[in-house]
């Protein structure tokens, strides 16, 4: 029997690993593209759950605007998962901004679909765990962003994103702004803080990467508060 197609690659997403060849052949034949001229706006806070959307390449941050205009990042989903999953569970309104990064590639399941998902309890499963991930990645935000100094946020950022191997690196986004966003914090002050941290010894820039020079220290700052 010859192999299935596989036109948008997520077969090798984790969210449908194990899970019946039927179901993936559901998905994978009925997802739509999102064009690359298109809006780099996925969707509003209040607009209608009525898709899914599987990331292939980039990232989708979700992101919220102060009073004031300003945009406050919340969290964003990476290459290989699933952005809008509430959509298959209780769908309401939208309850942030979906934003795709420059690079971003994006494929979309729209509800008219969604039935033979939510007829698998194993992919449902994993559906709520996602939901649930991101309820407690929001938790830790407003935590941080209520209770923490700057010194501290920045500290608890790097220490949650911070790579396990012997140089400690951590991956930074596209910019600094796109940091700051997820900090809650001026680009200025960051950027002073970041400089601070760089004479003191504490990291070291490097190509799109932080190296952290001193985690137990940066660990006592993260708990300090």
């Amino acid at each position: 029997m010859p192999a299935a197609k596989d036109h948008y690659g997520v077969r090798s997403f984790a969210l449908l690993q194990g899970l019946p060849e039927s179901l993936v052949q559901h998905i994978d034949e009925r997802l739509t593209p999102w064009p690359a001229q298109r809006s780099r706006l996925l969707f509003f806070k209040g607009d209608t759950e009525n898709f899914v959307a599987f990331v292939h390449r980039g990232h989708i941050y979700h992101t919220l605007h102060e009073p004031g205009g300003r945009e406050i990042i919340l969290d964003y989903t990476l290459a290989g998962g699933l952005v809008g999953e509430s959509a298959l569970l209780h769908p309401r309104r939208r309850s942030f901004n979906a934003q795709l990064s420059p690079d971003c590639e994006i494929s979309l399941l729209h509800e008219a679909h969604f039935a033979v998902l939510q007829a698998n309890p194993l992919f449902m499963l994993r559906v709520q765990q996602l939901l649930c991930n991101r309820l407690e990645q929001l938790s830790d935000f407003v935590e941080s962003a209520c209770l923490y100094r700057l010194e501290a946020r920045l500290a608890r950022h790097l220490l949650t994103r911070m790579g396990d191997g012997e140089r400690h690196e951590v991956r930074l986004p596209g910019n600094q702004s796109i940091m700051a966003a997820m900090l809650n914090v001026s680009r200025p002050r960051l950027n002073s803080l970041l400089q601070r941290w760089q004479r003191e010894g504490l990291i070291r820039p490097q190509a799109h990467m932080l190296c952290i020079e001193n985690p137990e220290r940066l660990r006592h700052i993260a708990t300090a508060g």
